[in-house]
């Protein structure tokens, strides 16, 4: 878990930098800031997932994943938390 972890994370970074230098165009962010946003989206799902992965209680790292719909969708697939 902790090498697929490591792997998300190499990709969250690359996803990020290709954003950013897509950014330092301006026709470029002119022409596709939705897409450039989505970008930032898929890097930051990344990370989430690459927490999950290190996690040492993974309903924590639910908890404190702040996109919504992975929040959901990954808390759906855990059993409920016994208090």
């Amino acid at each position: 878990m902790k090498a697929a972890a490591g792997i998300l994370a190499e990709l969250a970074a690359q996803v990020e930098a290709l954003g950013a230098q897509l950014c330092t165009n301006p026709e470029v962010v002119a022409h596709h800031i939705t897409e450039l946003q989505a970008i930032d989206l898929i890097a930051q799902k990344q990370l989430h997932l690459a927490d999950l992965l290190l996690a040492d209680c993974p309903h924590a790292a639910v908890e404190a994943m702040r996109i919504e719909e992975v929040k959901r969708r990954i808390g759906s697939a855990f059993p409920a938390k016994v208090a």
